[in-house]
């Protein structure tokens, strides 16, 4: 098939990258489209995004997001369902060399960076509150798949928690962080079966580094990329659903207000 993005395309394919991880549309890590997500699609509203996203010139998101609302598209369907959805079919479009890698790259960083106007803001601290839940996403510093850790974010926020992302951080920022902060939870992004071996190193660093770690959750693609993850990093769950994730979060806070009675 004839296209125009040769020049973005590698003629290998041992160095292209993992056509899973972009057939899945960078929606890596813990996307749970929620109570939304058995409402029907309105594909008009996927191709919007996905036309506006591969635009060539200025990406206006306010402009964009001004005219879903204009749609009666709400703040949360474009969080978990518009978003993934377009970014999903763009990685399909990839595989299927419709476009080339750099302008998914660019069209997914402009959705990621719609998300920002849609989720609630971080704090610069965590919460002190006995009751606020406090959670720690640490990304791989060679993972460029980003988009789906973003989109978990917005979703965690929207429900509660309050979330810092690290990007990669190394295991000494991270300890010194959970030394010096308290958090609940403790979220681990993958998108390739390789990025197994360094979170496993990372894990083993709070186990040992840090006295009472919270708990550790995996998501990811790499979870249908990979057999064993949990075993292989040692973390206390895989899961891609922000809610069992949470749940496991808040078991672990009872426990500790029930032993501090």
């Amino acid at each position: 098939m004839a296209n125009d993005h040769s020049d973005d395309r590698t003629s290998s394919d041992e160095n292209r990258p993992d056509i899973s991880s972009l057939a899945s549309a960078v929606i890596s890590v813990l996307s749970d489209k929620g109570d939304e997500g058995v409402q029907t699609i309105r594909n008009s509203v996927v191709q919007k995004l996905i036309d506006a996203s591969l635009r060539p010139g200025v990406f206006n998101a306010e402009e964009l997001l001004e005219d879903l609302r204009d749609r009666r598209i709400s703040a949360d369907q474009i969080v978990d369902i518009y978003i993934p959805q377009a970014a999903n079919e763009m990685g399909q479009m990839w595989v299927e060399d419709a476009i080339g890698f750099a302008k998914v790259t660019i069209a997914t960083a402009r959705l990621q960076g719609m998300l920002t106007l849609l989720a609630p803001p971080w704090s610069a601290k965590p919460s002190d509150a006995g009751h606020d839940t406090n959670i720690l996403l640490l990304l791989q510093g060679d993972d460029s798949h980003t988009l789906g850790p973003h989109v978990a974010t917005a979703q965690l926020r929207r429900m509660g928690p309050s979330v810092r992302i690290m990007f990669g951080a190394s295991a000494d920022t991270v300890i010194r962080t959970l030394s010096e902060e308290s958090y609940d939870m403790i979220l681990f992004s993958g998108s390739r079966p390789d990025s197994l071996a360094s979170i496993s190193k990372m894990v083993k660093r709070i186990r040992t580094g840090v006295l009472s770690p919270p708990p550790m959750v995996l998501g990811g693609i790499v979870l249908n990329l990979a057999d064993g993850v949990k075993e292989k990093t040692d973390v206390d769950l895989v899961t891609n659903d922000v809610k069992v994730a949470l749940k496991l979060c808040e078991k672990k806070k009872s426990r500790t207000r029930s032993l501090a009675r």
